[in-house]
């Protein structure tokens, strides 16, 4: 019998060339995309995901914790970077499972991950960690399994990716990035960049210590570097 496929369907091209590999081959019915919200993503991912359903044929089931990722932040008093980040965890993967459990108790569904050739590592480490919940996964964009799919018209960009952002991810605001993003997103959404700044500030003073996203490296030694600090700087060398 053919298993219900799962397509981790984010917010930009690389899931839409899964989702139609996948539709390709395997029945509509046997096929689900599953868009995770954190609540802060950019305006134009919404249309990208009404854009992929029309051309697709098929519905992306989108869910929500309820949370933005600084809500998670203040929940676990931790601020995220880019070696840990605690909104992924709880905002995706934690739902992830959640809807599994409910919908695939016996693990008789397929993850399909968006990795590309180039991330041997990484779709080493999701195999290994779906396999120990008792859940397969494919990664439609390498091998052989799923080839390309016949062509379609394919959604227009997410303006984020026009704007020098490499993902679409967030709103451009992922904690995973480095200070050259955080630059970015300060010259393109300067107000965007301003409310988060606001955020980790309240952050800061929730948890009561002095942590930040980014770190400051210069000097020889380590230490937080506020997104307010970051910002000064950019403007006082401007």
């Amino acid at each position: 019998m053919c298993r219900d496929r799962i397509v981790l369907f984010s917010g930009g091209l690389g899931s839409f060339e899964v989702a139609r590999r996948v539709l390709a081959r395997i029945p509509k019915s046997r096929v689900r995309l599953w868009f995770f919200d954190t609540l802060i993503e950019d305006h134009d991912l919404y249309r990208f995901l009404t854009d992929a359903e029309i051309l697709l044929g098929k519905a992306v089931e989108r869910y929500t914790d309820g949370r933005n990722p600084w809500e998670v932040f203040r929940d676990k008093r931790f601020i995220g970077n880019t070696r840990v980040c605690p909104c992924n965890w709880v905002l995706k993967i934690q739902m992830l499972r959640r809807l599994l459990r409910q919908s695939y108790p016996s693990g008789d569904a397929v993850l399909c991950f968006g990795l590309g050739e180039s991330e041997g590592r990484r779709i080493t480490s999701v195999s290994v960690r779906w396999k120990a919940q008792g859940y397969d996964c494919e990664f439609p964009l390498v091998g052989e399994v799923y080839p390309p799919a016949p062509s379609v018209h394919t959604p227009k960009r997410p303006r984020l990716y026009e704007l020098g952002f490499s993902h679409n991810n967030c709103g451009g605001a992922c904690v995973k990035a480095g200070i050259r993003q955080w630059t970015q997103l300060l010259r393109v959404f300067p107000e965007r960049y301003r409310w988060h700044e606001e955020q980790e500030e309240q952050t800061r003073l929730a948890i009561g210590k002095d942590i930040a996203i980014l770190r400051d490296r210069t000097g020889g030694s380590t230490k937080p570097l506020t997104l307010r600090e970051l910002r000064t700087r950019i403007e006082w060398s401007s």
